[in-house]
């Protein structure tokens, strides 16, 4: 007399598991955690006369980056937050689209003086004048020596996130820490070496 309402609750618990088991797959797979880009920059001076050199490193502020039809461009830049400027220095990179190899991974040469237009990247290291929001204190290819690297280790395309690496000195320009007034007719701040190295991870491209 006790089988039967025993195999009626066996049955129910199976349909329960099973139906159980349905509504598991059916619930998509919870989409990734976007992840939090990255990029932590060194730059150091060395001063020609008198013998000097200092150094920082900083975690960029909100590093962000551009994959245009014409080019690609990274900007990281730290924030300075006890003055009205809210950037103390910004470092950029211009990979033109005629110079981009197959998937954008790889090693790029930079772009340098006498002949910038042999360099694949042109990096820029750039201060703002103190007090404001104008970048008086810009160095790049274009203007000056500079040796180095620029790679791209991984490019997610369909989450369009970058990662990879760079390295540059420029050598012998006037201190970035020193402005010149208007209407100069001579430069008398020392020369030194700057040299940028850092790496960026997972990197938003718009």
């Amino acid at each position: 007399m006790m089988r039967k309402p025993l195999l009626i609750l066996s049955s129910l618990s199976l349909l329960a598991l099973a139906s159980c088991q349905k509504d598991d797959e059916k619930q998509p797979n919870p989409m990734p955690a976007e992840p939090t880009p990255v990029q932590e920059a060194n730059v150091n001076f060395v001063y020609t006369y008198p013998n000097e050199s200092k150094g920082q490193t900083f975690l960029a502020k909100d590093p962000k980056g551009k994959l245009e039809s014409s080019r690609l461009s990274l900007t990281f830049e730290k924030e300075l937050r006890q003055y009205a400027v809210t950037t103390d220095e910004r470092i950029e990179f211009l990979l033109p689209q005629s110079r981009q190899k197959s998937g954008l991974v790889g090693t790029y040469t930079l772009s340098s003086q006498p002949d910038p237009g042999q360099g694949e990247v042109q990096a820029t290291y750039e201060r703002p004048f103190s007090g404001t929001g104008s970048f008086a204190n810009k160095y790049s290819g274009n203007t000056s020596v500079m040796q180095g690297s620029f790679t791209i280790s991984d490019y997610n395309a369909s989450r369009k996130l970058l990662s990879g690496s760079y390295t540059f000195t420029i050598r012998q320009i006037r201190d970035p820490f020193q402005f010149l007034a208007t209407g100069s007719y001579s430069d008398p701040r020392r020369l030194c070496d700057v040299k940028c190295y850092g790496t960026f991870r997972e990197i938003p491209l718009q």
